[in-house]
C-alpha cells in the first residue's frame, strides 16, 4: 500500500557532478565546524605525544593519525560534491561531528593501548558514509558506477574494522591496516576511471589548506602552553620564537605550493593532491610535539632525546617533503627537498646541541629555504615574496 502522500520525502537538493566544478565556491560554515571537530582528534593525537615521545609512540601516533585525516577526507570529498542545505544532510554532518567528538574523546585511551572506543567511533562514521553514498548513489545518476564500488570497498573496510573487535591486540592492528587499504583503494581507483566525478578545484584545495591552519593554529596553541607555566629566561624565548617562526614558515611554503591552475588543467592530479595532504598535516603535527617538547627543555642541561627529535626536525622534514610533492607547474622542489634534507640532518645534531640553538637552527633552515625560493621567482626588477 503506498505511503500517504503527506508523509512521502522530497528528493534531496544534493549538488551533482554536473557543471558543479566551475561554481566560484568556498567553505561552507558547516564545513568548517565540521574541520574544527576532527581537529580536535589531531590536536588530542599530538597531545598524547608530547609527554612520552619513543618509537613507539611515534608509531601509534602516524598509525591512529592515517584512519582519523582519511575519515576526514572522505567526507571532504562527499561534501565538496554533494553538500547540500537540506534538513537529512545537515543532520547526517552533525551526527558525524558528534562521532566524531567520540573519537577524539578515544584517542588518549587508543594511544596506551584501549583501542576499542576508538574503533567503535570509527565504524560509526563509516557507517554513515556508506548511508550518504547510499543516498547520492540513489538521487544523482552520473555517482551511480563509481559509488558502487565505493559501497563496497568502504563497506569490505568498515567490515574489517568491526570485525578486530573480537580479535587480540596484534590481530586488531593489523585488521585496521587492511580496512584502510580497502578503503583507500576506493579514491585511488577513481583516477583510473572512466566513472570519475569531477571535484571544485578551488574549494576541495581551500578545504584542505582550512584544515592544515587550523592544526597550525593548535600547535601555536601548543607552544602557549609550553611556556606558560614556566618562569621566563631568555633561552625560553629564543626558542618559543623560533618555534612560531618555524610553524610560519611552514604555513608559507604550504600555501604557496598549492597551483589552482595546474589541478584546474590537469584534474587527475586532485588525487595526487589529497593524498600528499596526509605527509603534510602529519608532519606538522607530530613536529608541534616536538616543538612543544623542546620548549620545555629550553633551559635544560641536556638535549631532548633522540625520539622527540625525530618528530620535530624529522616532522618538519617530511612536511617539506611534502609540499615538494604536491602536483604545480613551478614548485621549487629541489630548494624544499634541500631543507628537508638540512631539517632531518638536525637529528644526530640534537645529540650534542642543546634546543635553545638548534630549534633557531631549525627556524633558519626553514626561512632560508622561502627566501631561495623567492630569489628564484623573482621579477626583473628585483626581489618579491610570493603570497
Amino acid at each position: 500500500m503506498p505511503a500517504p502522500r503527506g508523509l512521502r520525502l522530497p528528493a534531496p537538493h544534493l549538488r551533482t557532478a554536473a557543471g558543479h566544478e566551475e561554481e566560484e565556491r568556498h567553505a561552507s560554515w558547516l564545513e568548517a565546524f565540521f574541520d574544527l571537530v576532527f581537529v580536535a582528534a589531531v590536536a588530542e593525537l599530538a597531545g598524547a605525544l608530547e609527554p612520552a615521545v619513543t618509537a613507539g609512540t611515534l608509531g601509534r601516533f602516524f598509525g591512529l593519525f592515517v584512519p582519523i585525516w582519511a575519515v576526514w577526507m572522505a567526507f571532504s570529498v562527499y561534501a565538496d560534491r554533494h553538500d547540500s542545505d537540506d534538513v537529512v544532510h545537515r543532520l547526517t554532518m552533525l551526527v558525524a561531528m558528534a562521532l566524531s567528538v567520540g573519537l577524539a574523546a578515544s584517542v588518549p585511551a587508543a594511544f596506551h593501548g584501549d583501542t576499542a572506543p576508538f574503533a567503535i567511533a570509527f565504524v560509526a562514521l563509516r557507517a554513515l558514509q556508506l548511508g550518504l553514498y547510499a543516498r547520492a548513489r540513489r538521487h544523482v545518476a552520473e555517482t551511480r558506477a563509481l559509488y558502487a564500488r565505493f559501497l563496497v570497498l568502504y563497506g569490505a573496510g568498515g567490515a574489517l574494522w568491526a570485525a578486530s573487535l573480537a580479535c587480540d591486540a596484534t590481530t586488531r592492528y593489523l585488521l585496521w591496516a587492511a580496512g584502510l587499504a580497502v578503503d583507500l583503494a576506493g579514491p585511488l581507483s577513481e583516477s583510473h576511471t572512466a566513472q570519475r566525478l569531477a571535484v571544485n578545484v578551488r574549494h576541495i584545495a581551500e578545504r584542505f589548506q582550512l584544515f592544515l591552519i587550523i592544526v597550525l593554529g593548535e600547535s601555536v596553541a601548543q607552544l602557549v602552553s609550553a611556556a606558560h607555566d614556566r618562569p621566563w629566561s631568555v633561552h625560553e624565548g629564543a626558542v618559543l620564537a623560533a618555534a612560531f617562526a618555524v610553524l610560519a614558515g611552514l604555513w608559507w611554503v604550504t600555501l604557496n605550493a598549492v597551483d589552482h591552475v595546474a589541478l584546474a588543467r590537469h584534474p587527475g592530479q586532485i588525487t595526487r593532491f589529497i593524498f600528499v595532504n596526509l605527509p603534510l598535516v602529519a608532519g606538522i603535527a607530530s613536529a608541534s610535539a616536538g616543538l612543544h617538547r623542546a620548549v620545555i627543555a629550553a633551559d635544560g642541561a641536556s638535549s631532548i632525546p633522540v625520539a622527540s627529535r625525530v618528530a620535530l626536525y624529522g616532522g618538519v622534514a617530511l612536511a617539506l617533503l611534502a609540499t615538494a610533492a604536491l602536483p604545480g607547474q613551478d614548485t621549487p622542489r629541489r630548494i624544499r627537498v634541500a631543507a628537508a634534507a638540512a631539517a632531518a640532518g638536525l637529528v644526530a645534531m640534537g645529540a650534542f646541541v642543546r634546543p635553545y640553538y638548534l630549534v633557531p637552527a631549525l627556524a633558519a633552515v626553514v626561512l632560508a629555504g622561502i627566501s631561495a625560493e623567492a630569489w628564484r621567482q623573482r621579477p626583473a626588477g628585483g626581489l618579491a615574496f610570493a603570497t
